[in-house]
């Protein structure tokens, strides 16, 4: 129905304000309207209850004095949507730890210029997101220690070695030795045999693991919070090119108990399902699901992407190597160190016609 046929029909514009009376009162969203001088014009019920500020108070009223602290970043971003005609998406901290999902418009009223703003609580979300990312990295750092941990106790078995190699000739040559070579002969080994003691200790240090608790686990429960940790950012943000992921979760109820260390299985399932929606750029399905493989549960993380290069898929899980432009080369290795140390095994295979899967294999727990 035209807009014309409305204005000549008073019951019909009489239903289309109240109706858009009722929608206004009852969105679970924030909405708000701005002259081009930042003065609120318009507030909805939702932002007074929120905020616990009567309407009176909001109209004619400037960002500055309301939010004294981020009233400045809210009107540049104002400034930004009346100078560009174009809407801006934004995520918003506003009040103590809450985020708004914030869509501002130009809002032409009477000829005049106007910003509408209509903000979605998600501090729920961003939460759960910022928690993983804090995880994720405080996870990264350990795998990076460990990583380096490995190489430096490698170096420290060699040099064990040529010290121990070192203090036998010394031996040999000691007993060989004239009498105004000997004081030196044994000086050179108590120096010897120092190193390879300080080499002894660094060798111990290294190899040393800070005491975790295996448990046995509901595979489905950490599933669950894995998935609710990162379905924000998989499900509702765009991919590099602008499209959407699903994600599909098929786990059934009857799965045994495996051992894990759950804080880390569910950080390692997390950041798999995070690797399989960059791996679809331009977005697709991606599906987690387990069942019972002989005697153990297997997980798969299945995603619809470009698939994993031949010469990628026999050294992805090695720490440092990375394909990504801003990668740490880290994840896969956590992944693989985890499971190992679970005594399960990890993998990953190319499918037909597209896209990869990463294989996880978890011990039943008796």
């Amino acid at each position: 129905m035209r807009r014309e046929d409305e204005i000549a029909n008073p019951r019909l514009r009489d239903d289309s304000d109240h109706f858009l009376s009722l929608l206004m009162g009852n969105l679970p969203a924030r909405v708000w309207i701005k002259d081009a001088l930042g003065r609120y014009i318009y507030v909805n019920s939702q932002l007074c209850s929120d905020l616990g500020i009567e309407r009176e108070k909001w109209l004619g009223a400037r960002d500055e004095e309301m939010f004294p602290k981020v009233g400045q970043i809210y009107w540049r971003k104002d400034q930004h949507v009346l100078s560009s005609g174009s809407p801006l998406v934004s995520t918003d901290q506003v009040e103590s730890g809450k985020f708004l999902f914030v869509v501002r418009f130009p809002l032409p009223i009477d000829g005049k210029d106007h910003v509408a703003g209509v903000g979605v609580e998600t501090t729920e979300q961003m939460s759960a997101l910022i928690g993983f990312f804090h995880l994720r990295d405080e996870l990264f750092r350990n795998e990076r220690l460990r990583a380096i941990g490995e190489m430096a106790s490698g170096l420290a078995h060699d040099l064990r070695n040529i010290l121990n190699a070192g203090t036998l000739r010394l031996n040999i040559l000691r007993s060989k030795a004239s009498e105004d070579l000997a004081h030196d002969v044994d000086a050179l080994s108590r120096t010897v045999n120092a190193a390879a003691e300080r080499v002894r200790g660094l060798q111990e240090f290294v190899s040393e693991r800070p005491q975790e608790n295996l448990e046995s686990s509901d595979l489905s429960v950490l599933i669950a919070e894995a998935v609710e940790m990162v379905d924000y950012l998989i499900e509702k943000t765009p991919t590099v090119n602008g499209g959407s992921v699903k994600l599909e979760v098929d786990i059934p109820a009857s799965l045994p108990r495996v051992w894990a260390f759950p804080n880390q299985v569910k950080h390692v399932i997390a950041n798999l399902l995070i690797n399989g929606r960059e791996a679809m750029p331009d977005g697709g399905i991606l599906t987690i699901e387990a069942g019972l493989d002989s005697d153990t549960v297997e997980l798969a993380v299945t995603d619809e992407g470009t698939g994993i290069a031949e010469e990628v898929l026999h050294k992805m899980f090695e720490p440092f190597f990375t394909t990504k432009e801003l990668g740490t080369g880290l994840g896969l290795s956590m992944a693989r160190d985890v499971i190992t140390r679970l005594g399960g095994r990890i993998r990953a295979q190319n499918r037909s016609p597209q896209g990869a899967v990463i294989l996880l294999n978890f011990r039943i727990a008796e």
